[in-house]
């Protein structure tokens, strides 16, 4: 693997969460017309919830996003440590002082 393909790599926790609105939401604005007909409509917003939490995965979201491995948080501090000297090595020889003069 080549230092820059090593600064290209996603990492993850398995207990985020990558959606653009949170689940109720969600539910709200898909279910709309079931709910408001519903008789007991916070017990259908129950049933909704548990049902996409079922089918719902880390995994599963990690392979449509790209997502190389699935780390555990306490893992995060030397990841980042070795991407920061991974980052160095690639960038320190375009470090230094700049070749072309003051602009006019």
């Amino acid at each position: 693997m080549s230092i820059l393909q090593a600064l290209d790599i996603r990492y993850a926790w398995r207990s985020s969460e990558w959606v653009s609105l949170p689940l109720e939401g969600v539910i709200e604005d898909a279910y709309r017309r079931e709910l408001e007909a519903a008789p007991d409509r916070a017990a259908l917003m129950a049933e909704i919830e548990k049902r996409l939490n079922a089918v719902r995965s880390p995994f599963r979201t990690a392979e449509a996003f790209g997502i190389e491995e699935i780390i555990d948080p306490r893992d995060t501090r030397p990841l980042l440590t070795d991407w920061v000297t991974l980052a160095y090595e690639n960038e320190r020889t375009r470090l230094g002082v700049k070749t072309r003069g003051m602009r006019p």
